[in-house]
């Protein structure tokens, strides 16, 4: 029985058996276990929202750590570089652009900035004084009373810029120094000639390269009258030529300038003027970027891209269609709507000339308007660098219409302004028609000898027509091309002591510009002659000298030059201290500027006071 209760039970199809302690499992009250909790709040939003912010703040912190270390390794390599012997003191600088944007007259220069660097000519860096004028010294906005003011307005041929653009490489990439500028050389003219009882005449340098006749007008009423001039000389007329050969029918000579190149763009919200103001910031705030633009100008660079001049026809012009072809036959309507755009443009222009003169006028300040030589115009014998630029395209023609035919309508026009107006207007267009020199670097700008004849002339007219003043024998010259000589470079040196090595000889004082080689005397000895005499071979009138020392202990408490025309009469020609040194070259100079010419050919520098000190000289240049 106990085989049969104990023998396995069929199972039914569909069912399943279990075990006993799973039924009594079953048959015990359930207690239910509690459903899961639902997240929070924090957990569903703001937490995933927390490491979204978390993730874009490590990314930013990452580009700012980059940016950070770039940053200062941009500044590590500008400190580094030649960028710390020109801003020794805030190397912040290196970040200005040369020009900054002015919103009611264009641009001007920063001041502090350093306008030039260029050291083939031995000279030291130059900065903009504090109100970004060109010159050495600082001007206050008071007058002092012991301080005749004369203002210099133009482009970059006032300025000095010296050559540009294709020409430079032409030309050695000549650049003119402070000392060779028209307004120094005139300053230094006037005082020794025409000096004004009681005062002191300084020629501020206020030209900006680019300017135009309309940031004349708009710069003197906003800025330079503050300052009160004595004088204004406007010496300018180039930078006219590109935008009144622009012949378009919306043409507007104030919407041509520099201004609405770039600035309009900026005030307009448009995509390039967005990119031009982040390009200026960013380069004016960052040394990355600087590093990258080399320290260049980078709102004149931008201005490249959208100067007229760098177009060869205007594709709204007259005869745009009909441009080079060689058998297009001239349309007498064509002809007539760009002679009436031409008078048009030129009209708007000889206006602000009018206006202008006008303001200066009204606050009683004398004004000459000279007119800058461009070279196409001039009839010139060609110096051999003259002719290689004259293979040069240059500006011979702007929007397709030829730079000299509207040049000539423009003096024209303007002469004609000056006649019925009554304003003083002198045409330099063939002042050099009679020199044979080197007197263009390019297409308007000039060489330092060039420069010298210009400040001579405009001291001349200044003298006579409001200093009231009759020429004397100096003020006339002669013989143009015999002031571009460096008298000393064609001498030679007749008595000096002995250098003191074989790398110091005289020589190295007469190759014109002061460089690192110079002249070094031995010790003098007891009985020997401390002097330089240098033999210019001929007598000839000199009045202009300049002198550079080694450095400053080398330059004589007191030193003389004296001059001779035989060799045996001597009277002093200069003498000075190692108080009156300039610091236009790397090196202490002295400059002078005689009032009236000395006949010599003999010349004696010698040290007064110690009398028996070495000789150290780097250059002795004489000119008439």
């Amino acid at each position: 029985m106990d085989s049969e209760t104990n023998r396995q039970q069929p199972v039914e199809a569909g069912k399943r058996t279990e075990p006993e302690d799973s039924k009594q499992a079953l048959l015990e009250p359930r207690t239910e276990s509690p459903p899961p909790k639902k997240r929070g709040f924090l957990k569903r939003f703001l937490w995933p929202l927390a490491k979204g912010v978390l993730y874009v703040v490590f990314l930013v912190a990452v580009v700012v750590a980059i940016s950070g270390s770039l940053e200062w390794m941009a500044k590590f390599v500008l400190k580094h570089s030649m960028l710390k012997f020109i801003y020794p003191n805030d190397i912040s600088m290196v970040r200005k652009d040369f020009t900054r944007p002015v919103s009611h007259y264009d641009y001007d220069f920063v001041p502090g900035i350093c306008l030039e660097y260029n050291l083939l000519k031995g000279n030291s860096y130059e900065y903009a004084n504090n109100a970004g004028f060109r010159y050495p010294q600082d001007i206050a906005l008071e007058k002092p009373a012991d301080e005749f003011r004369v203002f210099l307005v133009g482009g970059s041929t006032a300025y000095g810029l010296g050559a540009i653009g294709e020409a430079a490489q032409a030309m050695n990439f000549y650049g003119i120094p402070y000392n060779e500028t028209i307004s120094h050389m005139m300053e230094r003219i006037l005082n020794a000639t025409a000096p004004v009882p009681g005062k002191k005449i300084r020629v501020y340098n206020t030209a900006v390269w680019g300017y135009a006749y309309q940031h004349h007008l708009m710069r003197y009423a906003a800025k330079l009258r503050r300052y009160k001039p004595d004088m204004v000389i406007s010496f300018d007329g180039a930078n006219e030529i590109a935008p009144i050969c622009k012949l378009s029918e919306d043409w507007d000579y104030f919407q041509e300038g520099q201004f609405n190149a770039i600035l309009q763009d900026i005030y307009s919200y448009n995509r390039r003027g967005l990119m031009s103001y982040l390009t200026l910031w960013l380069k004016n705030n960052t040394y990355l970027m600087t590093f990258f633009w080399g320290g260049k100008d980078i709102f004149q660079e931008i201005l490249m891209g959208m100067n007229p001049e760098s177009q060869k026809a205007s594709s709204d012009s007259p005869d745009a269609d009909q441009k080079h072809k060689p058998d297009a036959k001239v349309d007498p309507k064509v002809v007539e709507a760009k002679s009436r755009l031409a008078d048009r443009n030129v009209a708007a222009v000889v206006r602000v000339v009018e206006d202008f003169h006008s303001a200066l006028e009204n606050d009683g300040v004398p004004h000459i308007i000279a007119i800058q030589p461009w070279f196409y115009l001039s009839k010139k014998k060609q110096s051999e660098q003259e002719k290689t630029l004259a293979k040069l395209d240059g500006h011979r023609e702007i929007f397709g219409v030829p730079s000299v035919e509207m040049y000539k309508l423009l003096i024209e026009r303007m002469s004609y302004s000056a006649r019925n107006k009554g304003y003083f207007l002198v045409d330099f267009c063939d002042y050099f028609d009679d020199v044979s020199e080197w007197v263009f670097t390019d297409w308007c700008h000039l060489t330092a000898g060039a420069n010298y004849l210009v400040a001579k002339e405009l001291s001349n007219l200044v003298k006579e027509h409001f200093f009231r003043m009759s020429p004397n024998d100096g003020d006339v010259v002669q013989d143009k091309n015999a002031t571009f000589l460096d008298l000393a470079a064609s001498g030679k040196i007749q008595y000096a002591l002995a250098p003191d090595s074989e790398a110091n000889g005289t020589k190295n004082m007469l190759g014109g510009y002061p460089g690192d080689a110079m002249y070094a005397s031995k010790e003098p000895a007891d009985g020997d002659r401390v002097e330089v005499v240098l033999d210019l071979e001929e007598t000839q009138p000199v009045s202009r000298m300049r002198l550079v020392w080694a450095d400053v202990d080398s330059v004589p408490e007191q030193w003389a030059v004296e001059a001779s025309a035989d060799g045996q009469t001597w009277q002093t020609f200069v003498q000075g201290t190692n108080k009156d040194t300039d610091n236009y070259s790397r090196w202490p100079g002295f400059e002078y500027y005689g009032a009236v010419p000395v006949q010599a050919r003999f010349l004696k520098y010698k040290p007064v006071a110690p009398a028996k000190a070495a000789v150290k000289l780097r250059s002795w240049s004489v000119s008439r």
